[in-house]
Parts: C-alpha cells; sequence; structure tokens
C-alpha cells in the first residue's frame, strides 16, 4: 500500500511515499481504508521532532497525520458495533509509527464513530483535533456562557474558525484576528469584530474578554493579561515547545499574583470530544471549512503553509 513516512526529523522535505505492507489488525482493531485524512499542526510537529521529548513517544521511521474519515474492510475480532463495510471517522494517536495518511490503517475500536450520512468524508475528516481543542478550551476549560467575551487569534484558521463558530453558539460576543485577506472569512463565521493583525496591536485595546483564545500562537500571557478582566482565562495551543513552557510558568504567576488563569491546551484526543464536535456539526451549529482536498503527494507543500500559520479553515487530503 502507499503510505506518506519519514524516516528522520526535519523540513517537509524529508516526507516520501513509500510501498509498505498493509496492516492486519489485532483483536480489538479494524482496518479502514482511508477515504480522507485532515491536515493538522501536530502533524508538522512531529515530523519536525518537537514531541519527541515526551514518554512513550515512538521515534521514525513513523507515518504522518492523526484525523481520517475510511471504511471498515477487516475487524481483528472482539467485541464491537462496528462491522465490514461501514463508514467511520476517528482519529489516531500521536504517539505510534502508523499515519492515516496511507491507504490503509488499523484503529482500536474505541478510537472510531460511525460516519452519519449527512456528512461527507472530507468533512468528517477535518473535525477530530481541530473541533475538540476549540470545544474543549472554550466550554471545558473557560467554561463560556451566554453574554461573556472573548478574542480568538487566528479566526480563520483549523482551530480558530471551529472557535469563533462554538462561541457565536453559546451566545459569547466575538472579536476574530487574522489577516485582512480572511477577514470576510472569519465575519461569515459570525465574528462580531475582525482585527487585522498587520494593522492594529489587539493586547493594546481598551476593552476587556473573559477569554483570549490564543490559537495562532501570536501571544504570550504576559501581552494578553492586559485585555483580560480580573478573572479572564488566557488559552494557547501550544505552538511549539517554548509556547508551552512559557504558558506553563505563567499560569503559576497567576495563580500568585492574581484571579487570571493561563492554560495550555493538551486536547483530549478521544471519540467523546470528538462525539460532542458532531453533535454540534449535525445541529447546525458548527460546519467545518474544508479550504481545499489534495493528493498525498502534495501533502508537504501543504505543511509549509501550515507552519506560516496563515491558513483558511482546514487543508484534507483524499486518499482513494
Amino acid at each position: 500500500m502507499r503510505a506518506l513516512r519519514f524516516h528522520r526529523y526535519g523540513p517537509p522535505e524529508v516526507l516520501a511515499i513509500e510501498d509498505i505492507a498493509e496492516p492486519v489488525p489485532r483483536p480489538g482493531e479494524a482496518k479502514v481504508r482511508v477515504l480522507a485524512a485532515g491536515l493538522n499542526p501536530l502533524d508538522a510537529k512531529i515530523r519536525a521532532g518537537h514531541l519527541r521529548w515526551m514518554p512513550l513517544f515512538l521515534p521514525p521511521p513513523r507515518g504522518v497525520g492523526c484525523d481520517f474519515c475510511g471504511e471498515i474492510v477487516g475487524v481483528g475480532g472482539g467485541g464491537t458495533e462496528r462491522h465490514v463495510g461501514e463508514r467511520v471517522f476517528g482519529s489516531l494517536t500521536s504517539f505510534g509509527r502508523q499515519g492515516a495518511l496511507a491507504e490503509f490503517i488499523t484503529v482500536a475500536f474505541q478510537r472510531l464513530l460511525p460516519l452519519p450520512p449527512s456528512l461527507d468524508a472530507e468533512l468528517a475528516a477535518a473535525l477530530p483535533i481541530a473541533g475538540a481543542t476549540a470545544l474543549q478550551g472554550l466550554v471545558d476549560h473557560a467554561q463560556m456562557v451566554a453574554g461573556q467575551r472573548v478574542l480568538i487569534t487566528g479566526a480563520a484558521g483549523g482551530v480558530g474558525h471551529f472557535a469563533v463558530q462554538i462561541a457565536k453558539h453559546l451566545g459569547v460576543y466575538v472579536v476574530g484576528v487574522c489577516s485582512a485577506s480572511n477577514a470576510e472569512f472569519a465575519r461569515s463565521l459570525g465574528a462580531d469584530e475582525v482585527v487585522d493583525y498587520a494593522r492594529s496591536d489587539f493586547s493594546a485595546r481598551a476593552d476587556r474578554f473573559d477569554v483570549v483564545f490564543d490559537a495562532a500562537g501570536a501571544s504570550t500571557f504576559a501581552s494578553a493579561r492586559r485585555i483580560l478582566t480580573d478573572q479572564g482565562i488566557y488559552l494557547n495551543t501550544g505552538g511549539d515547545a517554548a509556547a508551552v513552557v512559557t504558558t506553563a510558568a505563567s499560569a503559576v504567576l497567576a495563580q500568585l499574583t492574581s484571579r487570571q488563569r493561563a492554560i495550555v491546551l493538551a486536547v483530549r484526543n478521544r471519540a467523546d470530544m470528538w462525539q460532542r464536535v458532531l453533535q454540534l456539526v449535525l445541529q447546525g451549529a458548527v460546519r467545518p471549512h474544508v479550504e481545499r482536498t489534495i493528493a498525498l503527494e502534495d501533502v508537504a507543500d501543504a505543511q509549509r503553509q501550515l507552519e506560516t500559520g496563515h491558513g483558511r479553515g482546514k487543508i484534507v487530503a483524499r486518499i482513494d
């Protein structure tokens, strides 16, 4: 089968399409023919070696990608409601060597959700990590409610475009920060105000926010706290190791010096989170935006684009 892989950490050039043996499902696993795989900044971080220090993280050779949608073509045994011929979606863990950007993958039953007939493969593949990150940040950590205010950086990006929609569903006033070229897109998602980061310093605003959701890694708690309310929350998606360390240190500082909070978002990438995001999609409250669909051969270039931080919505690779 064809699979996108890399044998050493490095830039997108280390990625190559290889012919490898098809995986065989073990008991408790399904073999899935991948139809579409969603790209995430996490994929590039893994490829670049930013996660190599994590316990249990397996080094190269490795596949690429986590989010997927596909069709079950085999099961390895064990009790499950899943069956051959069923279309499913989900996300692989980031620790193993397998990648979703391959013709076939094996997936634990508990990491699969049935694909609703109303949702196509590309949209489903765009959901898990980005949608869960936005939901977890706004609902589980910040516990936002109607009437509050949030400022979202990277409002047009993968996580950001979900965050804008979820916040509006909650009845929150949304200020989105993005490039001028994405301003209309951010407004179409529901943003009440849009700030062009190239022309205005959002951290110098006179108004205050209950939450600053830094989906673009464009600020720090030190700069964002000036526009937070006394009990405001700064959420950072951890763009790199430095951002994680800085935000973690800020969390301690915030506890000691104020009632504000700083939180590093470590997404709970699992089925119960994807199910919650899926319900918002089925209700019509959220719709994933797939900016473009690409082939395996185009993934390296797409990762370069994601690393610039100037994306709009999601990029999805078709595997079939």
